[in-house]
């Protein structure tokens, strides 16, 4: 499935908005400003919106946001090109590290060591390799496959202050699984910095500061992963939420060959078809959603008692499973 690329920009007063995550956030007031500023970056829709500012103020924290977000871009985004990312997939090795790069890093090591493997970003070449032959309308037997699932290795990667690199010829990363989630608090951060309280952040995963107009809660609403734009209802957001879902890019008409890879088998896992984590940050968060949907329920739950997260998701076979602390009072 295509995302759309198509590039939005304006500066308007909030109504509703499709995000790229599979989730809507909706508010709306009569009583007080609220701008938005929806846009393009790491391939997805991404939207800000500010409550309870000046349109001078509004502009300022818009732009700081935004500009951060394109910052991130030219670090970790996969399709920028010269990003830091494409370089060091390239050449094998980057010297001096941007240390969004790092901290993206570290978050990818404690998820991959506490998930027994579930979460590594070098699965990369193996993405590759399956969508190259996707493109062609054909697909690997396991014996064309094994090259590419050689390349797999979160320990033949190195990264410290100094540089990234690789232990073996042909690896690769990716951090679409972290980017997102990382993009939402670092915006989260700059426009609290500006002295912003209460915003909404959408990169591809979501981040609240404050209350919404009205001194309403911010309220979002989760995808059918298998109905085009529509809803299986909504949650609060008091904080960070991230969506795995195997219909944002997939490799066959049933969903059964998607984006999400296990590591450790190379192959697309199937129990769940969706997924929404919540927890104390997004890049967390973000990380948690693809693992979950790797480990399946059982051990995704104990994975995020971890991390002080929740999730609530859809299996393949259409039925609901959530963690008890998720709040899923207006969710099936």
């Amino acid at each position: 499935m295509s995302k759309n690329r198509r590039q939005m920009l304006q500066l308007a007063l909030m109504g509703a908005s499709l995000s790229a995550s599979g989730v809507w956030a909706a508010s709306a007031s009569r009583d007080e400003p609220v701008f938005r500023r929806i846009g393009v970056a790491f391939d997805t829709g991404v939207g800000l919106t500010v409550v309870g500012l000046d349109r001078k103020e509004a502009e300022a924290a818009l732009d700081a946001g935004f500009a951060e977000i394109h910052r991130l871009e030219r670090v970790a985004g996969l399709s920028t090109p010269g990003s830091d990312i494409r370089r060091l997939n390239a050449e094998g090795r980057l010297e001096k590290p941007d240390p969004a790069m790092l901290e993206m890093l570290a978050v990818a090591d404690e998820v991959h060591r506490a998930s027994g493997g579930a979460f590594d970003v070098t699965v990369q070449p193996l993405w590759i390799f399956y969508d190259s032959y996707a493109r062609r309308g054909a697909w690997p037997t396991g014996e064309e496959a094994a090259p590419a699932r050689a390349l797999i290795g979160h320990s033949h990667m190195r990264f410290d202050a100094e540089a990234v690199s690789f232990d073996r010829p042909g690896m690769g990363i990716t951090m679409n699984s972290l980017t997102h989630g990382y993009a939402a608090d670092r915006v989260a951060k700059v426009l609290s910095d500006l002295g912003v309280r209460r915003a909404f952040v959408d990169t591809g995963e979501m981040e609240s500061l404050g209350r919404g107009p009205q001194d309403r809660e911010w309220t979002v609403a989760v995808k059918n992963p298998r109905q085009t734009d529509a809803m299986l209802g909504t949650a609060p957001l008091t904080g960070c939420m991230a969506t795995a879902g195997d219909y944002a890019y997939t490799w066959s008409a049933d969903y059964t060959r998607n984006h999400i890879l296990d590591p450790r088998t190379g192959l697309s896992p199937a129990s769940f078809a969706t997924v929404v984590v919540i927890a104390p940050r997004a890049v967390v968060a973000d990380a948690l959603s693809t693992t979950v949907s790797v480990l399946g329920p059982d051990e995704g739950a104990k994975l995020l008692t971890k991390f002080d997260a929740e999730a609530y998701g859809i299996t393949k076979a259409g039925k609901v499973w959530a963690t008890p602390g998720f709040p899923r009072q207006h969710l099936a």
